[in-house]
Formats: C-alpha cells, sequence, structure tokens
C-alpha cells in the first residue's frame, strides 16, 4: 500500500498536495473495501450436531463465500445465553421445546422455526468391558454389537445395561435433548431405579464421548452422532428409536440477526434435498422421515 501511494503521487506532479492525498485516501478506501472480510454467520450448535454441520460447513461457505462462526454446547445452556443476549443468528437445538419457547416470548424471526434433523441415540461400550473375559455380561455384549439395531429387543437391552455395576455416561438430561431421551428410555425399561446410582452425567453428547474414550466410564448412552465418531475405542450399536421418545431436532433464526437474508439461506440449505440426503451418513435421520417408528 505504500508503494501505491508513492506511485500515485508521482503520476499527480501538477496536482497540489491536498488535491493528491485526497486522492490517496479515495484509493486507500477502495482498497480496504475489496479486501473486506468475508460475511459471517454465527450458529449457536448442540454438540451432537457440530460433526454433521463440520463436515456441511464448506460446501455452504463456498456458495455464500462467508464463514460459519459455531458455538458448541448443550441445547439447555445455548438456550438461557439467548435469552440473556448472547449474539447469535441462527439456534440449531437438539429438541422442539426450547426454539418454540424462544418463538413464544418474540426473540425470533417469524416464520423460521424448522424441523432440520431427528437425532438418534447410540449405546457404546469400551473395548476394555468388551475383553473382560471374568465379566458375565461380555459374552452378551460382544453379541449385541453386531446386531443391527431393527433387531435389538427391549430384553436384550435391559439385559445389557442392567447387570454389572459399570458406570453409564450420558449427557445432562436437564441441558441436552439426548440425556433426556436416555433417562427417559431408562424409565419406560423399568431400569432407573437399579442404575440411577450408575449413571455419570456430561455436559453434553460430545462431552460424554470424550468421557468414555479416557475410560470414566465403560457405556454409554450417547448421540449416533458421536459414537460415529469414537475410532478403536469401543463399539457401538443403534438403538431402535421406539425405545425413547422423538428427538426431533429444530432451529430458528433469532431477531436479533443482522444477516437475515444469509440466515435464511442457510436454512434453505440445510433443508435441501441433497443436504438432507447426507445426514444418515453423520448419523441423523432426514428432517421428513421417522425411521424404526
Amino acid at each position: 500500500m505504500r508503494i501505491f501511494h508513492q506511485r500515485l503521487l508521482s503520476f499527480l506532479p501538477g496536482c497540489g498536495p491536498l488535491v493528491a492525498l485526497l486522492l490517496v485516501l479515495f484509493f486507500s478506501l477502495l482498497t480496504a473495501c475489496s479486501e473486506r472480510s468475508p460475511k459471517a454467520l454465527r450458529l449457536a450448535v448442540d454438540a451432537s450436531f457440530v460433526p454433521a454441520l463440520e463436515s456441511l460447513r464448506e460446501d455452504f461457505e463456498r456458495r455464500c463465500h462467508c464463514t460459519l462462526h459455531i458455538t458448541a454446547g448443550a441445547s439447555g445452556l445455548l438456550y438461557s445465553q439467548i435469552r440473556a443476549g448472547a449474539d447469535f443468528d441462527i439456534f440449531l437445538s437438539a429438541d422442539a421445546e426450547r426454539p418454540a419457547q424462544l418463538f413464544r416470548d418474540g426473540l425470533t424471526v417469524p416464520a423460521s422455526l424448522q424441523t432440520y434433523a431427528r437425532g438418534q441415540l447410540a449405546l457404546w461400550v469400551s473395548r476394555r468391558l468388551l475383553a473382560d473375559a471374568s465379566s458375565s455380561e461380555a459374552p452378551d455384549i460382544a453379541m449385541l454389537a453386531n446386531l443391527p439395531a431393527a433387531e435389538l429387543t427391549p430384553r436384550q437391552l435391559i439385559l445389557v445395561l442392567g447387570r454389572g455395576k459399570h458406570k453409564v455416561i450420558v449427557a445432562d438430561p436437564q441441558l441436552a435433548p439426548d440425556g433426556d431421551a436416555a433417562v427417559k428410555m431408562l424409565k419406560g425399561l423399568r431400569l432407573w431405579p437399579r442404575m440411577r446410582e450408575r449413571m455419570v452425567y456430561a455436559n453434553h453428547g460430545g462431552h460424554a464421548q470424550i468421557m468414555l474414550l479416557q475410560g470414566e466410564g465403560d457405556m454409554g448412552l450417547v448421540p449416533y452422532s458421536q459414537a460415529m465418531l469414537s475410532g478403536s475405542g469401543g463399539e457401538f450399536m443403534r438403538v431402535p428409536s421406539r425405545f425413547y421418545p422423538a428427538m426431533n431436532q429444530q432451529l430458528i433464526i433469532l431477531r436479533r440477526t443482522r444477516e437475515r437474508t444469509l440466515a435464511i439461506q442457510f436454512v434453505q440449505f440445510l433443508l435441501s434435498a441433497p443436504t438432507q440426503e447426507r445426514l444418515p451418513d453423520v448419523g441423523f435421520l432426514p428432517a421428513g422421515r421417522i425411521n424404526g417408528r
């Protein structure tokens, strides 16, 4: 920029210093505008959906010539931050209740409430437990780990979860919809009285998976999307959706957004047929389909 200014001044020998200075400032302003950073969209995203969103973001950013700024956490915590005035454009919750409450309170853009995905639960079991030959549960778990989810029965799930004294990690049911669904499933299977003392609570689904990989528990009921990223640390199976309440994940555009057009473009991208068709590969069911119910 300094060399540009010097060359510009050299081309204006007949101009007074004031005119030359104004021209330099004018061209500097043009240069600054051309180098302006791309628009940014600020997303508050439930942690369970972050791996899926990361796999989609490059495609959207290339199309919109913008940047996605993602803040991850439990839906309940993000909801509280939004109510406290946090500066987000879109809230992608893992439930339907919290976005609906923001809408009722007048904190959102009208008609922007949409279901964008359906969450799923997985039962994750550590390699340590699978390899423990002295554990009476091990043969059952090893067999069920390779069983298609559609064939998993309530009795088999009760057999795996209800025996032994192994710690079971779930996300905080007060903050994370996947943790709430897991606890309600255990109550529906009448396992809660014997399991409540074995439960360990994580901040959100992603944190639950981290705790499992760190050995803080041998079993976990976690988002299927997170279990898919667990690598060689354990085995997991998809829990049939008929065992727990529907996890309809909804988004909503927040009223304070300064990028309404860009926010609408993102919602359209997420709900588009090509994007929805990619969701099963990252652990979710498409918004318009219920599987196994």
